[in-house]
C-alpha cells in the first residue's frame, strides 16, 4: 500500500532502494502469518534479513569516517557494543523458541542486520546532517523497535496483546516516516542508492 502511495505521488521516480525494501519487508511480514510452518518461517526471516541488507547496502556508500573525532568515535563504538550485546542476549532468549538451528541462525542474522543498519543510519545522519537524513534515521530506529515488539508479541514475553498493538503502531509510524522521507526534496548527496 505504501509503495502504491509513493508511486502515485512520484510517478516513475520512486527510489529503487525504498521500493525493494518495502517489497521484501512487506513479504516478510505477510509470511509471518504462517510462521508455524518451518519453511515459511525460514523464508520470512530470510526476506527480513535481505530487506535490511538492502538498506545497509544503500547506506554504506554514504558513510565517511573522516568527520568523526576520536571522542565521538569511542562513544559511538561503546554505544553500539552495548546495544549489540543487549540484542544478542535478547536473541539468546529466543533460542528455545526457534524451530531448528537454521531458523535460529536466520533470527541471529536478522538481529545483527538490525544493529548494523542502526549503525549505518547513525553514521549517515552524522555525515549528511539534514532533516531528510534525520527522517531516515528515525525510520530505521522506529522499525528496529517495531521488530523488537513484534518478537515480544509473537513469543508472548510480556505486555500481552498490548505489545502486538505497539508493534503494529511502530511499523505504521516507521513506514510513514519512510514515505515522508521519500516524498521530501533531497539533495543528490542525500539520495540513497547513489554515491
Amino acid at each position: 500500500m505504501f509503495l502504491a502511495i509513493l508511486y502515485f505521488y512520484q510517478q516513475k521516480s520512486v527510489n529503487w532502494v525504498v521500493a525493494v525494501f518495502l517489497l521484501l519487508y512487506g513479504s516478510s511480514s505477510i509470511a509471518t502469518i504462517w510462521s508455524e510452518n518451518l519453511n515459511v518461517a525460514n523464508i520470512s526471516m530470510g526476506l527480513n534479513f535481505v530487506a535490511f541488507m538492502v538498506l545497509i547496502g544503500a547506506l554504506s556508500p554514504k558513510i565517511n569516517f573522516k568527520k568523526m573525532n576520536g571522542f565521538f568515535a569511542s562513544i559511538f563504538v561503546v554505544l553500539i557494543m552495548v546495544n549489540g550485546y543487549l540484542l544478542y542476549m535478547f536473541v539468546e532468549m529466543i533460542r528455545d523458541f526457534a524451530l531448528n538451528d537454521f531458523h535460529y541462525f536466520l533470527v541471529f542474522l536478522g538481529a545483527m542486520s538490525l544493529i548494523i543498519s542502526s549503525l549505518c543510519c547513525l553514521l549517515y545522519n552524522h555525515e549528511i546532517s539534514s532533516n531528510t537524513s534525520l527522517l531516515f534515521t528515525l525510520f530505521v530506529f522506529v522499525l528496529v523497535f517495531a521488530e523488537i515488539f513484534r518478537v515480544i508479541a509473537f513469543y508472548d514475553f510480556a505486555y500481552g496483546n498490548f505489545s502486538v498493538y505497539i508493534a503494529r503502531a511502530l511499523v505504521l509510524l516507521g513506514i510513514s516516516l519512510l514515505v515522508h522521507y521519500e516524498l521530501t526534496e533531497k539533495k543528490p548527496s542525500e539520495v540513497l542508492g547513489r554515491k
